[in-house]
């Protein structure tokens, strides 16, 4: 391994875009490594319950630092630490099980630590619980995407250096059995003993460690997935050499969480995980499960996962010396799971992302949020799905961007221009640094009127509202929570139909868009103050269909009530409502603080991209005095030389537009 490939170093966007002006003592340099062997062991080298390994280093300041060593293979143990100081560093004592090895003679056992140092690792702010932080103070914000797993030749190292080159500072990746293995003690192909590690496995993860090093990326590991335990949800539990079936000991999935054998052997690997990557503070958290509200344990005995996250997030704390932080993936709605975690990590895949992200605004959060995965409903996606989502994202109050999931359209130099502008916004911005950001209260002022598309951003159960009111600003309190799943008489209990309190300027329409319909059928009734004016017949068929289909229905001027509802056996997906037209042509999400605000513009009128659409944005609740204003193109990352205007004496902030085709994004600053 090249230490040095390792060292802290960053550039470009990575290294600029949120640097803040204090350092302290706590920040780190470059890792250090060194070897030795130990003739004294016998027993599985793997097992720290056997062989507790531990390194002491003797610091600069006269404190010393204990480390977990682990193995590498053919007698040879390795240790990797990463100082917080400069100056001298010794190995001072190699102990095992407590008891000091003075044959053991590490090697080198004495380094000089110089440089510059790097920011630390990542942690919770302190003084603002839902944004992470590096050691030395400044702001980090997770951008990027999944890179899940790789079977492509040059595998996980080269994703995450272009993720990185593309302007990312954030991967998730799955230690799984599938493609390039990533699983240490579960190789597809491969009959590991039982409470043996891989070694080729560890080496492939070495790597990727160090291109995240190399590339200003941080990891998000996910320790296990939903289907090495599940026998219903993309299964895998057939496979898995703990099954009894094949060999193993496991009579079930959901035993993984209770057997002391199996509890045992985890914590093993992931004390080797820990001794091996936890030197890294490009490990941003240990991630416990991918979406373990799938495993056949959630689904039958919740309790005994929530003791298990319990038990490996206090484990992984007492064995890690740099205290990474500790996460897992699932719904934010199982309270008792996220107790002891350090950050909510939920997934999405609606119809439209700008919905599911708009729930978070409405969440009282107590730590950091935002989405580990996000995706279409369905799978399709042109480009336009990962930019509302990364774009609604970057202006709600989510601690993150929303993380897209399929990794290799981002190869696809469409997809990763729209990470690099989203990623220039942030640096030019220094948004994630900025204090008290709110949603932002914006008029606009358009001439043009256009169409209102709203989404539910709920998923499947009973939903806590069935009547909405849709402002004339376009804002309809509780869609964020709206159910996409519209039931029919096969699930009484649950989202059967809603109605929706309108007032056009116009005559127009109401469109429902539908994304999927259920395999017995469904039957669609829209009303109009009180009376059915539409139907739409979706008869069974021998599967669930994904469909792209718009149930249309004409409004007259005024005030009315619109109804719908699902009278036949089962569920559709709604994928969006339009009103049309409803308010201006001219949208706008953003936040902001009393001094400055980051606002995302964009044109509802797809007939007027040629010409766009120019208006006013008037921004309340900020000091009075003079601003700077910056443009930015979303889709190239350009931006436009700077303008200057002012809020009066009112704290009213008028911002004249450019002419929007698409959509932009400004930074506006004192």
């Amino acid at each position: 391994m090249r230490t040095s490939s390792i060292a802290i170093l960053y550039i470009g966007w990575a290294a600029s875009a949120l640097a803040g002006p204090s350092e302290s003592a706590r920040v780190t340099y470059a890792p250090l490594e060194a070897a030795f062997e130990l003739p004294e062991l016998s027993g599985n080298p793997f097992d720290y319950a056997v062989n507790d390994v531990m390194v002491r280093f003797a610091c600069p300041d006269l404190g010393t630092a204990a480390v977990p060593a682990f193995y590498d293979g053919a007698g040879t143990w390795r240790v990797r630490y990463t100082p917080r100081l400069a100056g001298r560093h010794t190995i001072q004592q190699v102990t095992l099980s407590g008891k000091p090895v003075e044959r053991a003679k590490p090697s080198p056992n004495e380094f000089p630590v110089t440089g510059t140092p790097g920011r630390g690792f990542v942690r919770i702010d302190p003084a603002n619980p839902v944004r992470f932080i590096f050691d030395g103070g400044e702001p980090y914000y997770p951008l990027g995407y999944n890179v899940g797993w790789v079977s492509a030749k040059g595998g996980l190292p080269e994703y995450v250096a272009r993720l990185g080159q593309d302007g990312g500072n954030w991967a998730r990746i799955w230690m799984c059995h599938f493609t390039q293995s990533m699983n240490l003690d579960w190789v597809s192909g491969t009959a590991l003993p039982v409470g043996t590690l891989s070694l080729d496995v560890a080496r492939r993860w070495d790597a990727t460690v160090a291109a995240a090093g190399e590339h200003g990326v941080y990891l998000q590991i996910a320790l296990q997935h939903h289907g090495q335990y599940s026998s219903r949800t993309d299964p895998n539990w057939s496979g898995n050499p703990w099954n009894k079936s094949r060999g193993g000991w496991l009579q079930s999935p959901e035993d993984f969480f209770t057997d002391p054998r199996a509890i045992a052997l985890t914590k093993a690997k992931y004390r080797y995980i820990v001794a091996r990557w936890g030197y890294s503070p490009h490990v941003l958290a240990w991630e416990l499960f991918n979406e373990v509200e799938w495993t056949d344990g959630m689904n039958r005995k919740p309790d005994t996962v929530v003791r298990w996250h319990r038990e490996m997030a206090a484990f992984l704390r007492r064995q890690d010396p740099n205290r990474h932080l500790v996460t897992t993936s699932s719904p934010v709605q199982a309270a008792a799971l996220w107790q002891d975690l350090d950050y909510y990590q939920p997934h999405a895949y609606p119809p439209e992302p700008l919905s599911a992200i708009a729930r978070i605004d409405n969440l009282h959060l107590d730590k950091p949020y935002f989405f580990g995965e996000i995706g279409p409903g369905g799978g399709r996606d042109d480009g336009s799905f990962l930019h509302r989502a990364l774009w609604g994202s970057l202006m709600s109050q989510s601690s993150g961007a929303a993380q897209y999931w399929y990794w290799d359209r981002m190869r696809q130099p469409a997809f990763a221009q729209r990470l690099r502008a989203a990623a220039r916004f942030v640096s030019l911005s220094r948004m994630p640094g900025q204090v008290g950001l709110r949603p932002a209260s914006v008029r606009v002022e358009c001439e043009a009127r256009g169409p209102l598309e709203i989404a539910p951003g709920g998923e499947w159960g009973k939903g806590s509202r069935t009547e909405f009111t849709v402002q004339p600003s376009g804002e309809v309190p509780g869609i964020a929570e709206m159910p996409r799943y519209l039931h029919g008489t096969g699930h009484a209990d649950l989202f059967r139909g809603c109605t929706f309190r309108v007032h056009y300027a116009a005559p127009g329409k109401f469109v429902v868009k539908v994304a999927q319909i259920a395999r017995a059928g469904a039957r669609l009734v829209v009303t109009l103050d009180g009376k059915s004016v539409a139907t739409r017949e979706f008869p069974a068929a021998n599967r669930d269909q994904s469909v792209n289909v718009a149930v249309e229905v004409d409004v007259p001027q005024g005030d009315h009530l619109l109804g719908l509802s699902n009278t036949g056996n089962d569920w559709v997906v709604l994928r969006a409502f339009g009103f049309d037209p409803y308010l201006p042509a001219m949208g706008v999400l953003g936040k902001a603080s009393d001094h400055c605000a980051a606002l995302w513009v964009f044109n509802r009128r797809e007939d007027l991209r040629s010409t766009g659409v120019k208006g006013r944005l008037l921004i309340a609740g900020m000091k009075p005095g003079k601003y700077r204003v910056v443009w930015l193109d979303t889709h190239n990352g350009e931006a436009a030389a700077p303008e200057t205007v002012s809020a009066g004496p009112g704290g009213l902030l008028e911002i004249s537009t450019p002419a929007v085709a698409q959509d932009v994004a400004a930074w506006v600053s004192q």
